[in-house]
């Protein structure tokens, strides 16, 4: 039970009344100031009527101007001051994030934070993660102004409180909260720490998306689905910012929430050509798959506009030609359950294979023979361009960004999504024209490192300013 704080018995309040006092009254007289010892004031005025008074020099009159003085009641009640000089640029930021690959140095998610160091003052990681795969030190300073916490938690139902608890360990300080902003990156257990940490301390709150929310399949695979259908109702009718990985995923934002129109946007995205064509590959298909001694990979989100279902057709009489041929389809979409039907209902499951999305797509296609890319979402396009920076072969959309930059049959085959036979007259060509290959690898290679921006620091600032948009969002 509190304890009630009773007007009378705050100091803060005398306080407060006696400087009102002086400051309606106007400055205290000496005898206001001598009441305390009667000795004191007689002596002080018999040395006055003693001492002879001396002329007064003529002192110039100076006219002072001093800045309206309220009473401090009234302060209290008056708006806050919103215009307020400061000589800080840089953001202090604070990223909440379930993904453990934010643990381990050289990850794509550790370059990311490491990469932007440079664009705010500084950057606060909390990773929420169990305690049977948290071997690390809970507090860790990787760059001069990169801090990294993890959780210890035992149990799944700890994690948020977890969170939050390290939160308040690590980044208040004497009653003041340390971040500008706080970015969670996922509608559920990130997001929830982040919102709660958000009203508490009145800081702007941007979600980041990167997963199909809307897709009852994507809930049904989580270890809560009812809890985390909650979780993004709830977050979604209150969040005033939010960012997106695909376009799907922005829709689906503002169709559960029409009022986040105008504060939901794509994620900068940026195509770093160089270090895809670098990567050193941590997994080999070849080697997993030694029954095949060609490898024909797709990788795609698994929807409608994927058009996964016509990469099977289209291979499918090669398949049957060829026992050593081998379609690897990789995904976790939507449709991933009726195209393993579809494989079974061809009699092809022993040459279809499925692949869950891995954290890096460069290793599969570094050792995949050609790339089938049919998908008519932009959100896709890195697919095709990582493509063609490691020179793996493309049967492409004619009617994609592949149309735009490559030439049939110089730098890439094109086809038409729908069109089954020229998919599969395309793969027949790449199994028996060694030279094709190479010739149209080495094009497209040649084609999206002349045409594809690479600016970084670009990218960096895009990234920065998107973030801080919700600063104005919540203002």
């Amino acid at each position: 039970m509190s304890k009630k704080k009773f007007l009378w018995f705050d100091p803060s309040k005398e306080a407060a009344d006696h400087l009102n006092t002086l400051l309606q009254d106007g400055p205290a007289s000496e005898d206001d100031l001598l009441i305390l010892d009667p000795k004191i004031r007689d002596a002080e005025a018999a040395s006055k009527k003693v001492q002879p008074s001396a002329p007064e020099a003529e002192v110039p009159e100076v006219v002072e101007t001093t800045p309206d003085v309220i009473p401090v009641t009234d302060a209290r009640a008056e708006d806050p001051l919103l215009d307020v000089s400061s000589d800080r640029q840089q953001t202090r930021l604070l990223f909440i994030t379930k993904d453990i690959s934010y643990t381990q140095e050289g990850s794509v998610a550790f370059r990311r934070i490491a990469d932007t160091r440079n664009t705010f003052l500084e950057v606060h990681v909390i990773v929420l993660t169990h305690k049977k795969v948290n071997d690390r030190d809970p507090v860790l300073r990787v760059f001069d102004n990169v801090w990294l916490y993890t959780t210890d938690t035992t149990s799944w139902w700890k994690l948020s409180f977890d969170a939050y608890h390290l939160i308040e360990q690590q980044l208040v300080f004497s009653g003041g909260f340390r971040a500008d902003i706080i970015v969670a990156d996922d509608p559920f257990e990130s997001g929830l720490v982040g919102w709660f940490v958000s009203k508490k301390y009145n800081r702007p709150l941007q979600l980041h998306i990167y997963e199909d929310f809307f897709e009852d399949s994507f809930v049904d695979a989580q270890d809560h689905p009812a809890l985390y259908r909650f979780a993004v109702h709830y977050l979604l009718h209150r969040v005033q910012s939010v960012r997106t990985k695909t376009e799907f995923q922005r829709r689906a934002v503002v169709a559960m929430n029409p009022k986040l129109s105008a504060h939901t946007e794509l994620l900068p995205g940026y195509y770093n050509l160089e270090a895809w064509r670098d990567f050193v590959p941590t997994y080999n298909l070849r080697e997993q798959y030694p029954q095949f001694k060609f490898i024909i990979l797709h990788i795609s989100s698994m929807r409608t506009s994927s058009h996964s279902r016509e990469v099977i057709n289209g291979a499918a009489k090669l398949l049957r030609r060829y026992p050593t041929l081998g379609l690897i389809m990789v995904g976790n979409g939507p449709l991933r359950s009726q195209l393993e039907r579809q494989a079974i209902a061809l009699g092809l499951q022993k040459q279809i294979e499925f692949e869950p999305m891995p954290e890096e797509i460069i290793s599969h296609l570094k050792t995949a023979h050609v790339l089938i890319h049919l998908s008519e979402d932009g959100e896709e396009d890195d697919i095709l361009l990582a493509a063609a920076t490691v020179k793996i072969p493309m049967i492409a959309n004619k009617s994609g960004l592949a149309g735009k930059l490559f030439v049939d049959e110089q730098s890439a085959c094109l086809c038409a999504s729908d069109d089954i036979h020229c998919i599969s007259n395309d793969i027949n060509r790449y199994l028996n024209e060694n030279q094709d290959r190479a010739l149209y690898a080495n094009n497209a290679y040649d084609i999206v490192f002349a045409q594809i921006e690479q600016d970084y620091n670009a990218y960096l600032n895009a990234y920065r300013q998107s973030i801080e948009r919700c600063i104005v969002t919540e203002g």
